[in-house]
């Protein structure tokens, strides 16, 4: 799996750390759930976001899943419920330390996004944009956030709606994710004219989630 350099941040692939991640989403709800996933064994972390507000959400379930990709594949095929899934190159322009217990509701809230690119753009240029000029932007708002995870899309596994990515930004409280756009709204203005450099920004979802991880 091929790596787009950038800085700063860390990229996370299958060459550099034996280990590849995937993206699964659910379209709809199903019980037990956090179960099935704090039990998959042949992969050693994996996270699962829920909505905070189900009722309104455009989906069900976000889960993150980093391990042999073999394993992830398996898995994929054996899914309990119908699922879109990808493979995805990981980047990190902001990392949270991990100091709650595994298992346990992270602190605050994330908001998590599908997003696809501008069709002037092929894949590569796409990713070099977000991960250079548009995280420039996205870290230096006066509100930073907390976790910042950018997944740019390798292989599609299932079926899906075309996505290039997702983005993930978790913040400390609901009211530092809400601040950082409605207090500051020349910041806003001023990501929001950059992300539709590199984006089409008319396709896509974003939701505000829970998140629960779990690594072995």
């Amino acid at each position: 799996m091929g790596t787009v350099k950038s800085s700063p941040g860390r990229i996370i692939s299958s060459e550099q750390s034996n280990r590849t991640k995937a993206i699964l989403v659910q379209r709809s709800a199903s019980s037990g759930l956090s179960r099935f996933v704090a039990g998959l064994e042949s992969v050693p972390k994996r996270a699962l976001s829920l909505p905070v507000r189900p009722e309104d959400a455009k989906i069900a379930a976000f889960v993150e899943l980093w391990g042999e990709s073999e394993a992830l594949r398996s898995v994929i095929v054996g899914w309990p419920t119908p699922v879109s899934a990808w493979l995805v190159d990981e980047f990190l322009p902001a990392r949270a330390a991990r100091t709650w217990p595994v298992g346990e509701t992270s602190p605050g809230v994330r908001l998590v996004s599908s997003v696809h690119r501008r069709s002037s753009l092929d894949r590569a240029a796409f990713a070099d944009y977000w991960r250079t000029r548009h995280t420039e932007i996205a870290m230096s708002y006066t509100i930073p956030v907390w976790h910042y995870s950018q997944n740019v899309v390798v292989e599609a596994l299932a079926p899906d709606d075309g996505e290039d990515g997702f983005a993930v930004l978790h913040f400390r409280s609901r009211e530092e994710l809400v601040a950082r756009w409605a207090q500051f709204p020349k910041e806003a203005q001023r990501g929001a004219e950059d992300a539709a450099k590199f984006m089409d920004t008319t396709h896509g979802w974003s939701v505000e989630m829970t998140e629960r991880l779990w690594e072995d």
